[in-house]
């Protein structure tokens, strides 16, 4: 079987490994992964709240984004062209 790599392949095998890369380390801090979709070319991978999530918010390197008329917030960051978010509630 003769298996030919396009640039689109090429572009979505490169955005796996990165997200791959990604995944280790924040694994590594105890992050627990839910999922990981590519969205617009940039992979995002979306992870269950941890504390490692308040020193990112803490220290500046994340935020949060409101919604639902302020009834929900998500928290993001970018890392190694990775969108990484996980979202809370508020009540």
């Amino acid at each position: 079987m003769d298996i030919t790599i396009t640039t689109e392949n090429q572009s979505i095998v490169s955005d796996l490994l990165r997200a791959g890369s990604v995944v280790q380390h924040l694994e590594q801090q105890g992050v627990t992964i839910l999922s990981v979709i590519t969205r617009h070319g940039k992979p995002c991978i979306h992870i269950a709240r941890h504390g490692y999530c308040d020193a990112l918010i803490q220290a500046g390197k994340a935020s949060y984004l409101y919604f639902n008329r302020h009834k929900g917030k998500q928290g993001v960051f970018d890392t190694d062209g990775c969108r990484v978010y996980w979202t809370e509630s508020l009540h």
